[in-house]
């Protein structure tokens, strides 16, 4: 079952991360053929067996020689597909991709996960699309703040982030004191205005962070003064009023929340005063790095697992406190993951 392609922002280098996509979108053109091919397919080897989180997993004379018998005849990026493909199957990476002319050619789905026997790609597709459902901040209920986070692309993380957090700020001016944050419609993207833009809501303290291969490939989540960090990283919003209590969170999430939707989500786990309604999500709970080989091609591959601010580590998906199976589109006032959300935030525990 293919998830599809799920970009998440580098960690460490956000800045580089940008120019990179203006680079992909340049329409660049350089040479192909069998020797430039090959050594393409020689630096995601290496950059494979030194960066992946499961490098430990293969063993690399064997997989080399084996990518090399796949891709011997190769003189183009998407002729080595297959070899790059057997790459992340042997490493069980179900979020790497191998990025061509902006669309991923090379991927590794691995096996349906038991709670994911209902995806269905057409509304995976719904939600991918960015149209249907869009971004939403509502009052619900006298006093609770809904909040429907959607995938975010690369772009003006302080223009995204603001364009959350400003909604936020309007509800809670209406006397929203308790929230209710919706991830069952976001399948991944740019994880940093998501975060920055809830982060007066998850309040400040640790929120988690990414556990790598080794310690020193590992980075921490926080939040200070209502700014969300990725180590040393923000978007840094301005922020006019910071709430000093800590508000109940019901956070809902799908097996359709995937990628940096699962970021937000690990981010509230182990919060105070938080409790998850929904389903499990869909597992793609890796951070991600970026390598950029040529104008044109690049690799993101598995660093690190995303691991909450109680030191779990995630290495399969985000769970919930109570199942409730996930009808898209469904309105607000009918929606039983709400309902039953606006209950537990009454205090009906």
């Amino acid at each position: 079952m293919a998830i599809g392609y799920c970009l998440m922002l580098p960690i460490r280098r956000p800045i580089t991360a940008l120019f990179v996509l203006a680079l992909l979108s340049s329409g660049v053109v350089i040479g192909q053929g069998r020797a430039t091919t090959r050594a393409l397919l020689d630096s995601v080897i290496a950059h494979a067996k030194s960066a992946s989180q499961y490098r430990d997993k293969v063993d690399w004379p064997t997989i080399t020689q084996e990518m090399h018998t796949m891709a011997v005849d190769a003189d183009s990026v998407p002729a080595i597909a297959s070899a790059v493909r057997h790459l992340f199957a042997s490493l069980g990476d179900e979020h790497a991709r191998l990025i061509h002319d902006r669309r991923a050619v090379a991927y590794y789905s691995g096996g349906v996960k038991g709670h994911m026997v209902r995806f269905d790609p057409a509304v995976y597709d719904r939600i991918q699309s960015g149209v249907e459902f869009a971004y939403m901040a509502t009052l619900v209920d006298p006093g609770v703040g809904y909040v429907r986070i959607v995938g975010l692309p690369m772009g003006d993380n302080l223009a995204m982030a603001t364009a959350i957090q400003a909604p936020i700020d309007s509800l809670r001016a209406l006397g929203a004191e308790k929230w209710i944050v919706d991830l069952r419609y976001n399948g991944g993207g740019n994880m940093f205005p998501m975060v920055e833009g809830l982060a007066t809501i998850l309040g400040d303290g640790s929120a988690g962070g990414v556990t790598g291969h080794t310690a020193a490939e590992g980075g921490r989540w926080k939040v200070e003064h209502g700014d969300f960090y990725y180590d040393d990283y923000s978007v840094h919003l301005p922020n006019n009023e910071v709430p000093t209590t800590l508000p109940d969170v019901a956070v809902l999430t799908s097996m359709y929340t995937v990628s940096s939707g699962e970021v937000v989500a690990v981010a509230f786990k182990g919060r105070p005063n938080t409790r998850f309604f929904g389903e499990p999500t869909g597992g793609m709970v890796t951070a991600t790095d970026w390598t950029q080989f040529d104008p044109r091609t690049a690799l993101m591959i598995s660093v690190g697992n995303y691991t909450d601010r109680n030191g779990k580590v995630y290495t399969n998906f985000v769970d919930v406190d109570e199942a409730i199976s996930f009808i898209p589109g469904q309105p607000l006032k009918s929606d039983s993951t709400v309902l039953r959300a606006i209950t537990w935030l009454r205090n009906d525990r």
